[in-house]
């Protein structure tokens, strides 16, 4: 049977389609909850629909990242997992990472399958892998949050009270650590995929900039998908220079 037959097959858009309303059931009950909540706290009918309506509206530019991780995905995953991994918990910098390294593990380079389209698929061996490799891997944080997220954070709250200069800069070095991770394989790589990892960067601090001198905090939330959607175009542009 065709890869592609079986990766894009009914079965697992139908399990997609059931983890989509759950999901979806999810968010219903605690709008209601929350709804609900309003009014015993006195806020205005009025009130909590602007909070929803601005709420929706500021929603549509963050999740430009998982549309894009989906284009990503797709052609050698899958719509179905990919949309199953993207519409719970996954993220795009987990999800493209993870299925990269099982697929450059098996010599399959995921850049030419979304450049060829969805013809190009894994094989099955390759593609299980890959599914168990993105589930179990994202396990261990929900096993920490279940677990330590409570003490981690007492721990934090702690250590910010005694010294919060020496905590913010604890904090903010774990989350360059990471950034370095991601970022030094494209900078490993060098020509067309470091100058659009500079481009991103440099479309993320105009925008920080921007926002701080304008006094705009909304504006930080559409920085990641500006600068995603900014150094894609423009990477179409370096493709012609290296």
């Amino acid at each position: 049977m065709d890869t592609n037959a079986i990766i894009n097959g009914p079965y697992l858009f139908i399990a997609g389609g059931i983890v989509f309303c759950f999901v979806l059931l999810q968010s219903f009950v605690f709008l209601r909850r929350a709804w609900k909540r309003g009014k015993e706290i006195g806020l205005s009918t009025e009130k909590m629909k602007n909070a929803v309506s601005q709420s929706a509206v500021f929603s549509i530019v963050p999740s430009i990242p998982i549309v894009l991780a989906l284009i990503a995905l797709a052609p050698t995953m899958g719509i179905p997992f990919s949309w199953i991994r993207l519409s719970v918990i996954g993220s795009m910098s987990y999800e493209v990472m993870a299925a990269g390294a099982v697929a450059s593990s098996a010599g399959i380079d995921m850049n030419a399958a979304v450049a060829d389209g969805v013809s190009v698929g894994m094989p099955l061996d390759v593609f299980a892998s890959a599914m168990w490799v993105m589930t179990i891997g994202i396990l261990a944080g929900l096993l920490f949050n279940l677990f330590f997220l409570k003490k981690y954070q007492n721990k934090i709250i702690a250590m910010h009270e005694k010294n919060a200069r020496w905590t913010n800069i604890m904090v903010s070095a774990l989350f360059m650590g990471i950034i370095a991770t991601l970022g030094g394989q494209q900078i490993a790589r060098g020509g067309v995929a470091l100058a659009t990892l500079l481009t991103s960067a440099a479309i993320m601090v105009v925008i920080a900039l921007i926002a701080r001198l304008l006094k705009q905090k909304w504006m930080e939330e559409f920085a990641l998908p500006v600068a995603i959607l900014g150094s894609l175009a423009l990477s179409t542009v370096y493709v012609g220079l290296f």
